[in-house]
């Protein structure tokens, strides 16, 4: 057998090949070079590259000189036919006669002699070379022995592009993640959300259909939310169904990715959430997991037998970990909006309480002079005079009068409420976490310096952090174009006692010098649609904490606040 070396012609077509991992950006380019040397080597009859589908496992036609243009027609199975058995075994094969071959399996017309020779990249056979010459004895040893030497250098050359273009895929793949990562995380709208995430699946693999369903853990039910494209006969159709009869209900158990080679058989038939009308074959469950549970389930269908690649894997779930932050950022900005109303309506309801006390005080000590001053005329009237009775009504009227402003006063006051130790940096920490997306779109910078030492006061949670709400509110408005806010605890000696004390320090436009003294009386704003409430229901808070809040600094350049609470042991 002749050697490689000494065979210029097969070094010449092994350089012209090698050089195609470098100069090829597709796998199509390096197989024109590759056929291209083989019809310069062989002056063939037809010629072929055999690659394994690794979805159908069939040896398929990838690029071929002389023959018919309907390849994917030509697909055998390994271990069928000449090339199919150089695949199958990982033996070259030389047939000088195939019409007494019975290996061979006839696709074209006018081959009478062939050499195949298997491909094998990363110690996997991947596929097949043949060359066909239309004359009996074709091929030598040599002609074989080249072939082989062809075949390996065509198979590091086709993993060395394949790799090339994973790697321009995956980055596409990355930056396209990135980019539907910022698109689902400013989703604040939880129906908006899950719309934006089927359609970003969708987008990022180029699937025939995408599904996403929530899990209700209590109810072990899956509800579909959305379809894209969009089905509504088919999201009307499926609704709410039990973990049991979904195909979601894998992964929602294995919290792992779970693969559907072929849903279009009988075994799935069952399953309520398996788009059977769709015209789809392959599924990827993949489940949307958060701090280690399943709150959703994302499934990919393909519409021909697809067999998920590990990329494609990874990419799937690193996308359904984003939707599933996504959600959690929604709800937590659906919390914050809450607490806002919340806040807003409590305001509305203590100027309601304020106006009704201010205004029973002033009925109040009117009333008492009248009750004085009718009891004081003495009037005295025998039963059968009609004015007794009226005396009688009239004293009676004074009284029910005076009940009720009594009631309105009492109801006035402000509950005490539960108080219990907190440490005071914790409750900051809760409170900052509420509002960091508010932060974000308002483009302000959230600091929390927390004390040195644990800050610890008595106190009820929930009017502390209305109050923290309320002058982180306030801060905001203050600034309309983004800034910081900085919020520091500390722990101070003052007359031999120890405070804490906050300071909510911005970058705004400051309060204006003519309200700084009168800041936290009632009814004072500088708003249009402000109730001039908000500060002094905070002094108030405040002070039946033993507390007090005052204005430490303020300029064009910012407002410091200081909020001094007792400091527990």
């Amino acid at each position: 057998m002749q050697r490689l070396s000494e065979n210029p012609n097969t070094l010449l077509a092994l350089y012209r090949i090698s050089q195609a991992a470098s100069s090829a950006n597709t796998p199509r380019d390096a197989y024109i070079v590759i056929i291209e040397e083989l019809q310069r080597l062989y002056d063939p009859h037809a010629a072929a590259i055999c690659l394994i589908n690794p979805n159908t496992s069939l040896l398929e036609i990838d690029y071929a000189l002389g023959y018919p243009p309907n390849l994917p027609e030509l697909a055998i199975h390994p271990g069928k036919g000449i090339s199919g058995r150089a695949a199958f075994n990982g033996e070259p094969i030389l047939c000088n006669d195939v019409e007494t071959d019975p290996r061979y399996v006839k696709l074209i017309e006018g081959v009478r002699s062939k050499i195949a020779a298997p491909m094998i990249a990363g110690g996997q056979i991947i596929g097949a070379l043949n060359v066909d010459r239309d004359h009996v004895d074709g091929f030598t040893e040599d002609d074989l022995d080249n072939l082989v030497h062809i075949a390996n250098e065509a198979s590091r050359v086709l993993q060395s592009v394949w790799r090339k273009r994973q790697l321009v895929m995956q980055s596409s793949q990355l930056n396209a993640l990135i980019e539907v990562g910022q698109s689902i995380v400013s989703k604040f709208e939880i129906q908006s959300l899950w719309q934006t995430v089927t359609e970003a699946a969708h987008q990022l693999t180029g699937a025939g259909l995408c599904t996403l369903q929530l899990y209700e853990s209590k109810e072990k039910k899956v509800s579909l939310q959305t379809v894209f494209p969009e089905n509504l006969e088919f999201l009307d159709m499926v609704g709410d169904i039990a973990v049991t009869e979904s195909l979601a209900g894998s992964a929602i158990r294995t919290k792992r990715q779970v693969e559907f080679s072929n849903i279009t058989t009988p075994d799935y038939r069952d399953l309520h959430d398996v788009p059977h009308d769709s015209e789809v074959t392959s599924c990827l469950s993949t489940p949307m997991i958060y701090e280690g549970k399943v709150i959703g389930i994302i499934n990919v269908f393909t519409r021909e037998r697809h067999r998920f690649a590990n990329s494609e894997r990874r990419l799937l779930q690193a996308f359904a970990s984003l939707a599933a932050v996504a959600a959690q950022n929604a709800e937590l900005y659906s919390r914050v909006f809450n607490s806002e109303e919340r806040l807003r309506k409590s305001e509305r309801l203590t100027t309601l309480g304020l106006l009704s006390a201010e205004i029973a005080h002033e009925i109040r000590n009117p009333l008492t002079v009248i009750k004085l001053l009718f009891s004081s005329l003495d009037l005295q009237y025998p039963e059968s005079d009609p004015r007794n009775k009226d005396k009688q009504v009239i004293r009676e009227k004074i009284d029910h009068l005076e009940e009720i402003v009594s009631k309105v006063l009492s109801f006035g006051k402000a509950p005490e409420g539960i108080f219990t130790h907190w440490d005071i940096d914790d409750l900051i920490a809760d409170t900052c976490l509420l509002v960091r997306h508010k932060m974000g779109q308002l483009k302000i910078d959230l600091r929390h310096h927390a004390s040195s030492r644990k800050a610890r006061v008595n106190g009820n949670k929930g009017q502390l952090q209305q109050v923290l709400l309320n002058l982180i509110i306030n801060a905001t408005d203050a600034m309309p174009k983004g800034g910081i806010l900085t919020i520091t605890t500390k722990v101070e000696q003052i007359e031999r006692r120890s405070v804490v004390a906050l300071y909510i320090e911005d970058t705004g436009s400051g309060i204006p010098e003519n309200l700084v003294a009168r800041i936290f009386d009632s009814f004072l704003t500088g708003k249009a649609e402000g109730t001039g409430l908000g500060l002094s229901i905070v002094k108030r808070i405040l002070r039946s904490h033993h507390g007090d809040i005052s204005v430490t600094d303020t300029s064009e350049h910012g407002t410091t606040m200081r909020i001094e609470l007792p400091f527990v042991r």
